[in-house]
């Protein structure tokens, strides 16, 4: 597949996240997708931007998010010949691909407690003003967001990150809706709460 850059703040490229295609994903471009490379190739095209934005919202930084999204990339390309329609949508199946990832690699202790100073200030050095606020406000949540259970974590992050419903919410989970809806009101309180005692909680 050719390789594509999605380009960040001021035009610098993002290193492996592929510009999003025009139009969305039919079930039927999936299943053509298990045979032919052009396919595939829109597939990719649609989600992965969609993938890293949610993936860099749950782990907070940069390089953190292109290296979770190449694996959860890896992982459809590996598997993709056994994915069954049937039993769930192409969305619901690559984004609990994806909710795996990011819990694998919390689990392996791959991101840095501490995001270095040089890191923060490279990170600022191109950014306006606006743009500093969003990134402090990202850092904030995710640092936050690790802080919540991981049940919690996944339900408010499928919801508020990657803007799915509570039914779909539910349905990369593996619960009931009334389940999902639950861990997304518990979370946000909990979040709430972990705000109020945050010095950086004045951000949220």
């Amino acid at each position: 597949m050719p390789e594509k850059r999605i380009k960040g703040p001021k035009g610098q490229e993002k290193g492996l996240v592929v510009i999003p295609g025009e139009g969305g994903v039919t079930d039927s471009l999936v299943e053509e997708a298990q045979g032919s490379p052009e396919a595939l190739e829109r597939v990719c095209d649609y989600y992965i931007p969609k993938i890293y934005g949610y993936v860099l919202k749950r782990v907070g930084r940069v390089q953190d998010a292109e290296d979770v999204t190449s694996i959860v990339f890896e992982k459809v390309l590996l598997n993709l010949g056994s994915f069954d329609g049937s039993k769930a949508s192409f969305s619901t199946w690559i984004y609990r691909i994806a909710t795996n990832c990011v819990t694998d690699f919390y689990r392996s202790g791959g991101r840095r407690k501490e995001t270095p100073l040089e890191e923060v200030k490279a990170e600022r050095r191109h950014l306006v003003d606006a743009d500093i606020e969003r990134v402090d406000l990202s850092m904030v949540l995710v640092e936050l967001m690790a802080k919540l259970p991981r049940k919690y974590q996944e339900a408010v992050a499928l919801r508020y990150f990657a803007g799915m419903r509570v039914q779909e919410v539910a349905e990369v989970l593996g619960v009931t809706e009334s389940a999902a809806s639950k861990r997304i009101l518990r979370g946000l309180n909990e979040l709430k709460e972990l705000a109020a005692k945050s010095p950086a909680g004045n951000l949220l």
